[in-house]
């Protein structure tokens, strides 16, 4: 079946092989061939199949049973929603496969503590089915409690130290709105890799997989409503169907959400050119914001045969972006006030996405598989942008506009072979091909019209092999990247840029796991490529003195990853060091008058030791879990002509508390705290962040309550200085992020959303 290829990435990791006369081992799997957890083997002697030996399988459906004469009798394995099955321990092979119960079981409370989370060959992986997790509302209040992740200021979800992950949902790369449009109850398991090999995208520093339930055939219905109360107040809407049967799965989502925001954002600039000192500031500059966006999938796919599956899917975004922002810009010259303006400035965008996937699926053999998919997205963006500065009575107004559209074709080919019982070799390819066309206006006078074009081509190859050997497990792999991209000016032709890349990326790790204790050392390297507007050469105007534009010069940055990780029971603890050349950050041109122009550059290299430690524990209605984190960096860059160090380390601390109490009662209490510290070129204060949630469950929770206080104590505020080139910049980034909401689901079946494609393109639409 289709699902044998996906997740025969974890088989490798665990199939095991006989170690002696006197032991048994092997592996339990269901139909999908993933790893069956905590299933029941137990020995039966003949005649009378009275009890010999009996064991529990690990996170990954690998056991070990100790008996003498363990060939013989019968083996009986068995698992809380599986059908049991028996062979005879004479034949076995070292795998078995259980098969899911289609009936659903009611008022069964589970007593025994299972540990969340579990180290897979460096990778952590947590359990969200059966605890506390899947109660939660939100996908990323969920992910922002595991070890390793943390909220951004502005709530969004990264990884510690790496940032915005690479997703991946049952192995189908994927964008991070396609995440949201999961919930909590629809996942099985979340493994987060932060040092991934050659089978992945060499783009991306941490890849986070998500791995769904299987639900019973037939239709399952999802309903939500969100209104929440901050500065303003905001709503989302959300509804879901699914159809499945044995062979087809249909989908389809639609979700509205209507936001409205307040964002505090003051300022202050110190521009040094020569023997002057220019200033500039603006304490009261602030924005409101309007944002309506509707949301809609549908897909489909079919099972041909056992071996065989086909399917589709088409998705779109349409967004109304309006921002008002309103300041007061004080500007002087060698701390001597010259003269004030107010500056209004509206912003009006609309952008909209379209992307369409292919795939085919196919086992060839038990030992081969494959999975083929292609896709297509179209981006179109438009925009307005007037600003009004007012000034000792005289007004000066200027009208910027401009548009966009992106296509992205692409492909991707790979294959999974098992030569031998946990020998696992894997090989691909994939190909895109992008293309960008962008036009802006303005009326500003420093401002030119500008109008190009961008083509990237990119082709990869990847190839992968892992073994097993008793207690270690060993993978490497390789990964080659081909990239030519060009930049053609349509208005001055000698701005045209031809750049081709060649890149090899290897990657290797060895792990180790006995007697409860797992640990891995892995190397990798990865690349971080310019998004488009980083590359272009557009310009777009702020107010008089100040611009940014785009360099279409940039070069990928290639990063370099040694790490470890070691785990038993509730600890998880990893320690890496990363090295990063051609590093890309914000940076100053030069200019001889007055004003700020600020764009993107290439850097040296920039180095990074990090470590984070996990202890998670269960007592009764109380679920403890402490992640602490610290990430050292150490960069230079060049300051009013003097080399400026930023060194100082910044370090997080998480504590997570739920208590689920009778009646379907879940409370969750959530705090972290920020240190602050050095992040590039910038230096950041510290904050904090409290959030309550008490969530009631009803009819079988068919149906659910929530009630939530988020940033209870509004101190999620991002207080930066960054000194660069002839720049002193400092700001306070307040997005006004408390709120209280009530969120309201309805769940009719709770049938799993489970579309089997996988998105080729999907790197390449991040960087939209």
């Amino acid at each position: 079946m289709m699902k044998r290829m996906i997740f025969t990435a974890m088989l490798l990791h665990c199939v095991c092989a006989g170690i002696g006369a006197d032991s048994l081992t092997g592996k339990v799997t269901d139909e999908a061939h993933r790893g069956v957890a905590y299933a029941n083997v137990v020995l039966l002697a003949l005649p009378d199949s009275v009890f010999v030996a009996g064991t529990v399988s690990d996170a990954d459906g690998c056991f070990t049973l100790e008996a003498s004469a363990p060939g013989e009798g019968l083996l009986r394995f068995s698992c809380l929603g599986y059908h049991s099955c028996t062979v005879p321990a004479s034949g076995f092979t070292g795998e078995v496969t259980l098969r899911e119960e289609s009936v659903r079981l009611q008022g069964v409370e589970v007593v025994a503590e299972r540990p969340v989370h579990q180290q897979k060959d460096g990778a952590l992986l947590t359990r969200v089915e059966g605890t506390t997790l899947s109660q939660y509302r939100r996908i990323n209040d969920m992910l922002a409690v595991l070890p390793g992740m943390t909220f951004t200021v502005s709530g969004e979800v990264e990884v510690f130290g790496l940032g915005t992950p690479v997703i991946y949902i049952n192995n189908r790369k994927a964008r991070a709105n396609e995440l949201q449009q999961l919930t909590p109850q629809d996942i099985r398991s979340v493994e987060l890799i932060t040092n991934p090999g050659a089978r992945y995208d060499a783009e991306g520093k941490a890849v986070l997989k998500v791995y769904t339930l299987r639900r019973d055939d037939g239709h399952a219905l999802l309903a939500e409503h969100v209104s929440e109360q901050g500065r303003r107040y905001s709503d989302y809407e959300t509804l879901r169907y699914d159809y499945w049967n044995r062979k087809l799965h249909v989908s389809a989502y639609y979700q509205y959400a209507d936001y409205r925001s307040v964002v505090n954002q003051p300022q202050s600039h110190e521009l040094a050119l020569g023997d002057s000192l220019y200033l500039y500031r603006n304490p009261d500059q602030g924005d409101r914001r309007d944002t309506k966006q509707h949301t809609w999938y549908a897909n489909a796919d079919y099972e041909l045969t056992a071996r065989h599956v086909i399917g589709a899917k088409v998705e779109g975004t349409h967004t109304r972006d309006y921002t008002f922002r309103t300041g007061n810009l004080a500007y002087g010259w060698s701390h001597a006030p010259l003269a004030e303006k107010d500056i209004d400035n509206d912003y009006l965008n609309r952008t909209d996405v379209y992307h369409a996937n292919l795939f085919h699926n196919a086992d060839w053999s038990d030992r081969l598989s494959s999975a083929l998919n292609l896709d297509f997205v179209y981006n179109r963006n438009r925009y307005r942008q007037a600003t009004a500065e007012t000034s000792s009575g005289d007004r000066l107004e200027t009208e910027s506009r401009g548009k966009g559209n992106l296509s992205i074709a692409s492909g991707q080919l790979a294959f999974d072979y098992r030569p031998a019982s946990g020998v696992q070799v894997g090989f691909g390819s994939d190909v895109s091909r992008v293309h960008t066309h962008n036009e802006l206006q303005s009326t500003a006078d420093n401002v030119a019209a500008s109008l190009y074009d961008e083509d990237e081509v990119r082709a990869a190859a990847f190839a992968d092999v892992s073994a097993e050997a008793g207690d270690f497990s060993f993978r490497a792999g390789v990964r080659y990247e081909y990239m030519q991209m060009k930049f053609r000016d349509r208005l001055d032709a000698s701005g045209n840029l031809t750049h081709r890349f060649h890149n090899v990326y290897p990657s290797t790790s060895v792990s180790y796991k006995r007697n409860g204790w797992s640990q891995t050392l892995s190397f990798s390297s990865r690349t971080t490529r310019p998004s488009f507007r980083q590359l272009s050469n557009a310009v777009y105007y702020s107010n008089e003195f100040m611009y940014q534009r785009g360099n279409p010069l940039l070069l990928p940055a290639t990063a370099y990853k040694l790490e470890w990780s070691i785990s038993h029971k509730p600890f998880y603890f990893s320690a890496s060091y990363t090295y990063e050349k051609n590093h890309l950050s914000t940076c100053q041109e030069e200019e001889a008058e007055n004003r700020i122009i600020s764009t993107f550059c290439n850097y040296g290299h920039i180095q990074y030791l990090k470590a984070t430690l996990n202890i998670q524990k269960t007592f009764g209605v109380w679920h403890s879990s402490l992640t602490l984190g610290i990430s050292q960096p150490f960069f230079k860059v060049m300051y009013r002509g003097e080399p400026l160090a930023y060194n100082s380390p910044n370090c997080t601390a998480a504590l997570n508390q739920q208590f689920t109490f009778p009646k379907d009662y879940l409370l969750s209490v959530y705090y972290a705290f920020y240190s602050g510290g050095d992040l590039e070129s910038v230096s950041i204060r510290p904050y904090q962040m409290l959030n309550l949630e008490l969530q009631k469950d009803f009819f079988e929770k068919r149906f659910s309550v929530s009630l939530k206080a988020y940033d209870l104590l509004r101190t999620m505020k991002f207080r930066e200085e960054q000194r660069e080139g002839n720049l002193r910049f400092t700001q306070t980034e307040d997005y006004q992020l408390w709120n209280f909401s009530v969120s309201l689901v309805f769940r009719f079946n709770q049938l799993k959303n489970r579309y089997r494609g996988k998105n080729s393109s999907a790197s390449d639409m991040e960087r939209m």
